[in-house]
């Protein structure tokens, strides 16, 4: 069972202490996303209650797709959201932080349950193959299964590195390459929280 480091848990602490200045919002890897992106999705969550983009609306969407078995990139992301969420303070309760699977077929409900064990405010999403695909589709994300012939673990899945940020009415707005500080992402999400429906 992949489990988060001592070192990502660390730097939550660390990282979601700041209380200086307001942070800019970066001035690249911020994309502005056409309605192309439809940001529909028909999951189960930790639970294996049924979870839907609608079940959040009303609520600034902050979208992330990756898999428990993640070596580092991963954990580095959600850290990052956990972060970003702290930055946020009492603004947090206007987002919906959701990890969505690309891995299905090892992230069950369970799995992914232990997996954000450390922060019950990640909204853990998985599904059938077929229900996780369909939920990459809606946000043109590519995810593809590697083999890995000589590793226990047998593939990988690499896919895109990105936060999407979507309205209050489920409408994806930004995609955040992901690299980006807490700071900076609580910036673009201050920003979507603010913003005229």
């Amino acid at each position: 069972m992949v489990r988060m480091s001592a070192v990502i848990l660390a730097s939550l602490v660390v990282l979601g202490c700041s209380r200086e200045a307001p942070t800019p919002i970066p001035q690249q890897g911020v994309v502005a996303l056409s309605e192309q992106f439809t940001g529909d999705f028909a999951l189960i969550d930790t639970n294996g209650e049924a979870a839907s983009d609608e079940d959040f609306a009303g609520k600034v969407m902050l979208v992330y797709f990756g898999f428990t078995h993640c070596p580092d990139v991963c954990p580095g992301d959600v850290g990052v959201m956990s972060a970003a969420l702290n930055e946020l303070g009492e603004d947090a309760a206007e987002i919906a932080p959701i990890f969505i699977s690309v891995d299905p077929e090892r992230d069950t409900p369970a799995v992914m349950a232990e997996y954000f064990a450390f922060d019950d405010r990640i909204i853990a999403l998985t599904g059938s193959v077929e229900a996780a695909k369909a939920a990459r589709t809606g946000y043109k994300l590519f995810a593809q299964k590697v083999t890995l012939p000589d590793s226990a673990l047998e593939y990988t899945v690499e896919h895109g590195r990105f936060f999407y940020i979507a309205d209050r009415a489920g409408q994806p707005q930004y995609a955040v390459v992901g690299g980006v500080s807490p700071a900076e992402l609580a910036a673009i999400l201050r920003r979507s929280i603010k913003a005229k429906q």
